[in-house]
């Protein structure tokens, strides 16, 4: 049976596909080429759940490439047009060939992605192949403190330069509550994805993956069926960036402020 995009999904507005369909025009299911026996995991991600960490985590092990948000209409585009592709499908065909890998590839997407890749009749495609691994983060708050704080600072990975100093940030309840709200919203448009197809994902926290990532990892080998060798920790770059700041705002926010 065809993927289901489910009305609350539906509904949601998706700057990437405005883009990619003011560009391709509408989204539409098209034959994908069958592949040779490619695997495929979905990383799906809200913002500042620790997903960048477990990409490169994953990809330390040798067996994934590093996971990117490959489906965002600016990366989509700058591939396709060299190339002369016309449509997301199109696209997607490429990125075996694209993106260096050696065993499944992985590849992030938020929630309005996987209603595009359905919509294209890409997941229809790949269905048996593929694999969906949904990362949550069990601290809310701190994971909408750390996006307000990026925000404001346009620091969103700790070798990054701030464009204001700590002293110039803003703290903002209604700032807080709007993010938490986002992030709730995403992972329940995930979990209505899944719903509607019958789909059972492999799930973790980001603070599981910090305490001992193995588990999972034994997890997405049984899934998948490759063998997954232990992470290399010199190979993960990705560090944490709350300080003074994040640990002030809570401590305000958990005051009523």
């Amino acid at each position: 049976m065809p993927f289901n995009v489910p009305p609350p999904l539906r509904a949601l507005a998706s700057p990437h596909r405005a883009v990619l369909e003011r560009v391709f025009g509408p989204i539409r299911p098209e034959p994908l080429p069958p592949g040779e026996g490619e695997k495929f995991l979905f990383l799906c991600f809200t913002n500042r759940c620790g997903s960048n960490h477990l990409a490169q985590l994953l990809a330390s092990t040798g067996a994934f490439n590093e996971a990117g948000e490959f489906f965002n209409a600016e990366t989509v585009l700058e591939h396709s047009a060299p190339r002369g592709l016309r449509s997301l499908t199109a696209y997607f065909a490429t990125l075996t060939a694209i993106l260096p890998h050696f065993g499944p590839l992985a590849m992030k997407t938020s929630p309005d992605q996987l209603a595009m890749l359905a919509d294209a009749g890409v997941l229809d495609a790949i269905a048996p192949r593929a694999t969906f691994l949904l990362l949550e983060r069990a601290d809310r708050l701190g994971q909408a403190l750390s996006r307000v704080i990026a925000t404001q600072t346009g620091r969103f990975f700790a070798h990054q330069t701030a464009a204001v100093p700590d002293a110039a940030l803003v703290y903002s309840r209604a700032a807080i509550d709007a993010e938490l709200e986002r992030i709730a919203l995403g992972n329940a448009l995930f979990y209505a994805f899944f719903a509607a197809n019958g789909v059972v994902p492999l799930h973790t926290t980001h603070e599981e993956v910090l305490k001992d990532p193995a588990p999972l990892l034994r997890r997405l080998e049984t899934a998948l069926g490759v063998a997954i060798p232990p992470p290399d920790p010199a190979r993960i770059t990705i560090e944490r960036q709350a300080g003074p700041v994040n640990a002030a705002w809570r401590r305000e926010y958990m005051s009523g402020k």
